[in-house]
């Protein structure tokens, strides 16, 4: 079976590796699609090493065999990639923090025995059962692909302290961000700026839900001087860490949401004088996929107009390298089949 691996600086190789069969407590899934996420283009770019269990982590497709031990599967379920629940053993959970558990996290970053060999750059995968759930009916395959990023975005928004009617500054309109923009509309928001160099994923942000939309280098002008009330950092970029305090009001709240490549330097006397209000998020819980699917089915949070382009496995190489050269694309879709 050939599997998509980041291997170096652009370099990305299909590998041989076995054929997946089901062991005790494990599902064998024949895979849909599989998104390519922001930290897979990060590592193709950067070549720095990068573990393959986590090197497309944002797939869907439906259980053909299961080991003993797997309950609440059967055959033909169509499922998705997320976190288990808590384990209750782990010192974390043991302290009452069961939305931190260390053995779940663990999964979701490719450690422990959660984690997966490969990621979904493949045509099937055996994985714990206990990080798949199950697709609604009402869900198309490409949309139950998408449920994993949106997820984050939905996890970032309930970590907030953002209250009704707040003013709200996004950060970066790539796909985390463009979700951001939809959950925090559906969380009841109140005006939402996108700031977004790309014209094409301006235009996205409006059609998602931004009242404005703005290229960065023009912020200073059309923003209010006062701050908003919230503002997520979603471009995963050091420099947008100190930008994401100028944004905000005194007594304001800064989400970080993008994962930055590097270490970033901030101004610490201006977070001071601010009292600016830090949270940060990375993943989310197991409830929060229930969550997720009712906004995608509702309509709040709208997938499809995330989906740029759809690739078989064999253009994966050609993928990377043009969302890494051409960032009107946002969520590039590999069919494996």
């Amino acid at each position: 079976m050939k599997v998509g691996l980041v291997t170096g600086k652009h370099a990305l190789s299909l590998v041989d590796m076995p054929d997946p069969e089901p062991s005790p407590g494990k599902a064998v899934v024949a895979i849909t699609y599989c998104g390519i996420c922001g930290t897979d283009l990060h590592a193709y770019q950067s070549g720095a090493p990068y573990n393959p269990a986590i090197c497309g982590h944002e797939w869907s497709g439906h259980v053909e065999s299961f080991g003993s031990g797997v309950q609440d599967l059967r055959e033909g379920d169509r499922v998705a990639i997320g976190i288990a629940t808590a384990c209750g053993r782990c010192t974390t959970c043991r302290r009452g923090d069961a939305a931190h558990c260390e053995d779940a996290f663990a999964g979701v970053v490719g450690a422990g025995p959660l984690a997966a060999p490969h990621g979904g750059f493949a045509s099937h995968i055996a994985i714990d059962a206990r990080r798949l759930y199950q697709v609604v009916p009402s869900l198309a395959d490409a949309a139950a692909a998408m449920l994993e990023p949106a997820t984050i975005a939905v996890h970032a928004v309930r970590r907030t302290p953002m209250r009704l009617g707040d003013s709200v500054v996004v950060i970066g309109g790539g796909p985390i961000g463009l979700l951001v923009v939809q959950a925090a509309r559906a969380a009841g928001a109140g005006r939402i700026v996108l700031l977004e160099p790309q014209p094409s994923r301006r235009e996205i942000g409006k059609r998602v839900g931004a009242d404005l939309t703005i290229d960065p280098s023009t912020a200073k002008d059309t923003l209010d001087v006062a701050g908003a009330d919230v503002v997520f950092e979603c471009a995963g970029i050091p420099e947008t860490i100190q930008r994401s305090v100028e944004l905000v009001r005194r007594g304001g709240v800064v989400s970080l949401v993008g994962f930055p490549n590097r270490p970033a330097q901030i101004d610490a006397a201006q977070w001071l004088i601010k009292e600016v209000r830090l949270t940060s998020s990375l993943a989310y819980q197991r409830e929060e996929f229930a969550i997720t699917q009712a906004l995608v089915a509702d309509g709040r949070i709208d997938t499809a107009a995330l989906h740029t382009s759809t690739v078989m496995l064999d253009d994966l190489g050609d993928a990377f390298a043009r969302l890494s050269d051409a960032p009107e694309e946002v969520k590039v879709l590999v069919d494996p089949r």
